[in-house]
């Protein structure tokens, strides 16, 4: 009886302990980006063509208008985006409405090139065509990692420099790398994040 009652003990601690550490990196994670999501109107060739040129064009536009945006910029900025969205809908002959707004939403696992996030609850921007029916696109929008030209993203030196600035040292390595030990802590972080994401949606 002492050997069950000293297991149960055992895995209880560890449960608690799993769950502190993975709800340390999602915290970091939700602090410190912002991601980019744009919804497309419908899963019609041409509603996600033009999901893709709403995406270079807010993407240019975060580009443009500084070098260092910062969070608050973008947030301040949102009816910009949202009417940036609504003049290429305009420009390629498409007339439904746009939304943008920002919040924080569950986002799935997602991969790059050389980056993977763990899914969980984001802070992002999301940009709603139309009836939002259709497949989206999203990626790393603050610090700006989104690449206007493919759905991939790529980590530069720059790039790499500004998330190694903005994360604690064992988030970016969560994120980045691919050795054993970080493999089996990002597994943990992402059980986590996942389990909740399934009890919310009981």
């Amino acid at each position: 009886m002492n050997k069950i009652i000293s297991a149960v003990f055992i895995s209880l601690m560890l449960s608690l302990v799993i769950t502190a550490y993975s709800e340390n990196v999602q915290t970091d994670l939700q602090d410190n980006l912002i991601r980019l999501h744009i919804i497309a109107n419908s899963d019609s060739d041409k509603d996600q063509a033009v999901k893709l040129e709403v995406r270079n064009a807010v993407l240019n536009e975060i580009r443009n208008s500084s070098e260092n945006i910062s969070r608050e910029e973008i947030i301040k900025n949102l009816d910009t985006i949202e009417k940036i969205a609504k003049d290429t809908l305009k420009q390629n002959g498409f007339s439904y409405d746009v939304q943008a707004v920002y919040g924080k939403f569950d986002f799935p696992k997602k991969e790059y090139k050389n980056m993977t996030l763990p899914a969980g609850e984001y802070y992002g921007v999301r940009i709603i065509l139309g009836n939002g029916e259709g497949h989206n696109w999203w990626c790393v929008m603050y610090p700006p990692l989104c690449v206007s030209n493919d759905t991939t993203v790529t980590l530069d030196k720059e790039s790499e420099e500004l998330l190694k600035a903005t994360l604690k040292s064992e988030t970016y390595d969560i994120i980045t790398k691919s050795d054993k030990d970080v493999v089996i802590k990002f597994k943990a972080v992402e059980f986590i994040q996942e389990l909740k994401q399934k009890i919310k949606k009981r």
